[in-house]
């Protein structure tokens, strides 16, 4: 049995795949399996690449049809005999000591269930080239790693682990994600069902690529409606304090700006609506220009919000169950003093 099960996810990226093989079979630690999933029924490269490559740590799972990028995720939370499983995307690639310092690193943190490292940002150009773009996912200036305890206000709708720079114990209880969950979204979604606290490394141990097109789908309807159910669910359930609040809308003011999601979040979560006693007039009038201007986006916010309750309620009963366990931890803590 290996030490790490590193599940492999493409569709249709033949230029793309064969670098973040590359980027696997390159590790300094050698004591893993692959399982290369291809969402494509009909394409043979995945199956040939292997092929040539004659790896026998690496298996090629042809789906009988296409899942989508978010059901095709779901088939890698699960338990396994090998102690930690990653995940690594076609169009990301790995720095040759991922495996070797993720592994090391989580071993000396047992109570941690998922840990993740820094990217760097990678530009495509329109002739097939990659450019550095001197960013990273996290612009820090840590240097060892963080434990990230539950809640925290960044995860109101967003995650603070990425999926392509993941490593996972295999011994704790995973849960699938509604399979109508929109795509950029998972990690978010999934994120409210980790045990915490997290662990962020933040060497630079994985490259995250910017593609000219990408399986995220782009209906701004169904984004909106994502981020005010991440958000609801987590203002419903997380008491955050009055000044909390105020950075919230100090944050949502900002460019590109979302004022709007937090009306949402008002309307459609009564135990929300005490987060207006922190908006101000501007904030009135420019989600009223907004739905002025976007009546049709709108209603279809509207429509999503009254008829999708499966992501709803999964992120309720998740982020329930989270901050209950959070308040819990924090009384024993209280206890033990």
């Amino acid at each position: 049995m290996a030490l790490c099960r590193v599940y492999l996810s493409t569709f249709r990226r033949p230029k793309l795949l064969p670098r973040a093989l590359d980027s696997l079979l390159a590790q300094t630690f050698r004591d893993w399996v692959c399982e290369l999933h291809n969402d494509d029924p009909h394409d043979r490269f995945p199956s040939e690449l292997a092929a040539r490559l004659g790896d026998p740590r690496i298996t090629v799972i042809n789906h009988p049809r296409n899942l989508g990028p978010t059901a095709s995720f779901n088939l890698f939370f699960k338990r396994v005999e090998e102690p930690f499983f990653s995940l690594l995307e076609d169009d990301n690639w790995w720095e040759p000591d991922f495996l070797q310092t993720m592994i090391s690193t989580l071993a000396a943190y047992p109570q941690v269930q998922v840990a993740w490292a820094n990217m760097r940002c990678w530009q495509e150009q329109p002739d097939g080239a990659w450019s550095d773009t001197g960013r990273n996912i996290w612009e820090t200036p840590d240097t060892e790693p963080r434990l990230m305890p539950w809640p925290d206000r960044r995860q109101i709708h967003g995650a603070f682990h990425s999926n392509g720079a993941m490593l996972a114990r295999s011994n704790f209880e995973y849960f699938p994600v509604p399979d109508s969950t929109n795509f950029g979204a998972i990690e978010a979604f999934r994120e409210r069902t980790f045990v915490h606290p997290l662990l962020f490394i933040p060497s630079r141990l994985a490259n995250f690529a910017v593609t000219r097109a990408s399986a995220r789908p782009g209906d701004a309807a169904d984004w909106i409606h994502t981020v005010t159910v991440l958000s609801g669910t987590f203002l419903s359930e997380v008491a955050l304090s009055r000044e909390q609040i105020a950075a919230l809308w100090a944050e949502a003011r900002r460019p590109a700006r979302w004022t709007h999601v937090l009306f949402l979040c008002a309307w459609h979560f009564p135990s929300c609506r005490g987060i207006l006693r922190e908006a101000c007039w501007s904030d009135w009038l420019w989600t009223l220009a907004f739905s002025g201007r976007h009546p049709g986006r709108m209603r279809e916010v509207f429509q999503r919000l009254r008829d999708k309750r499966t992501e709803e309620a999964f992120l309720i009963h998740h982020t329930r169950r989270r901050q209950a366990a959070a308040l819990s931890e924090r009384a024993r803590a209280q206890a033990a003093l």
